[in-house]
């Protein structure tokens, strides 16, 4: 067996996942994915500790791949238009969710030019020119044009719970979803999440359990005050504001 990521290796880890409809679909994403995951295994850019192949494949494939299953069999369904991953890092979860849906334009934003000249060199080696990836702050780049540009918004491992919400909702256009891989989350932090989300113009929506993937919708504008400065967002997250 190769210590390297192979596509038959991801098409038999959809099938276990339940996720071989998302093959059948898209022939071509398991040889996609296995670039991407290789080019990882290859960085020098500390972008990952994991080396073992098939922990790679379901931490960055089964992992994001997953949690969007789960989004559409709630009943609710991803909506159509445009996909940012906030501080994308290696490229999970927003580089599987574009390579599946190749037709939504996808923007893969992170701060660390490390990452985002690997990401750079891993859409070129794909070919799939649907994907742009920015080397920007999120709490800047959310008061440019962008700011509620976006029909779907994910972050994983960002930043706290709360923090990675305040980052990610203003990219929303009304209607638009967010999903948080916060961990699992107890009555009290699904609790502050809720009260915070409504505070940036978002509602909760949640998925069944467990609670480690957070959805929220957003039904409103966000006041123009968020996101805050980075030394705010840090100090005083949202979910800490009625403490």
């Amino acid at each position: 067996m190769t210590d390297l990521p192979a596509p038959d290796q991801i098409s038999r880890a959809l099938d276990r996942a339940g996720l071989r409809y998302v093959h059948a679909l898209r022939p071509d994403l398991a040889d996609q994915l296995s670039q991407w995951l290789i080019a990882l295994r290859a960085s020098t850019r500390n972008l990952t500790a994991i080396r073992d192949p098939e922990q790679a494949i379901e931490r960055h494939v089964i992992e994001p791949l997953l949690g969007r299953h789960r989004l559409i069999a709630a009943d609710m369904p991803v909506p159509h238009g445009p996909l940012i991953d906030v501080g994308s890092g290696n490229g999970a979860p927003g580089l599987p969710f574009a390579l599946c849906e190749p037709q939504r334009a996808a923007t893969l934003l992170d701060s660390r030019s490390g990452a985002t000249a690997f990401l750079s060199a891993v859409v070129e080696q794909i070919g799939v020119s649907s994907i742009t990836v920015i080397n920007e702050r999120a709490e800047r780049t959310a008061h440019t044009e962008l700011r509620e540009h976006f029909a779907l918004a994910l972050s994983r491992a960002t930043a706290s719970p709360g923090v990675a919400l305040e980052l990610t909702i203003p990219f929303l256009r009304i209607g638009g979803v967010a999903m948080l891989w916060t961990g699992l989350q107890d009555a009290d932090g699904v609790s502050g999440l809720t009260l915070a989300a409504e505070r940036l113009g978002a509602c909760s929506t949640p998925l069944d359990p467990p609670r480690d993937i957070q959805v929220f919708t957003k039904v409103e504008a966000t006041n123009p005050g968020y996101p805050r400065p980075w030394n705010q967002i840090r100090r005083r997250p949202l979910t800490d504001a009625d403490r």
